[in-house]
């Protein structure tokens, strides 16, 4: 009995990495394969208008950090920012929502919220369970 339940503990495991995400990749970017993500603007957090979308992922050439925060408007989402080839920030980030970040050492705090840059595929975050829970008697 006892095998069966640490098998079935092996299993969720490797389910719950095997359903970690990352920011995506600067190919993900340029093959526009950005599924439930969103490109905002930097200074004012407003989502990117077209043109400078497209621009943003024509320019995008390197990974630089993960930043998560659980406070405002946009608690519990994930910020991923990127370089230009010169190295320069693109002043606009790709956001999703509903997104921790994984325990790990990679991650750690900057003024009130949690920062990865130990590389795209090193700064991995979870999904929320957002199903409601029934109570119980």
């Amino acid at each position: 009995m006892d095998r069966i339940i640490f098998s079935v503990l092996i299993i969720a495991c490797s389910i719950q990495l095997a359903f970690a995400d990352t920011c995506p990749t600067v190919k993900d970017i340029k093959a526009n394969k950005l599924a439930g993500w969103v490109a905002y603007d930097s200074e004012d957090s407003k989502p990117l208008a077209q043109k400078r979308a497209d621009d943003f992922i024509k320019s995008a050439d390197q990974f630089i950090l993960a930043e998560w925060s659980n406070r405002g408007k946009t608690g519990n989402s994930i910020h991923c920012f990127y370089r230009d080839v010169n190295g320069s920030d693109l002043e606009a980030y790709l956001t999703k929502s509903n997104l921790v970040p994984e325990h790990s050492k990679k991650w750690y705090s900057v003024s009130g919220a949690e920062q990865c840059a130990a590389g795209n595929n090193m700064c991995k975050f979870a999904h929320l369970d957002n199903q409601p829970r029934l109570a119980r008697k």
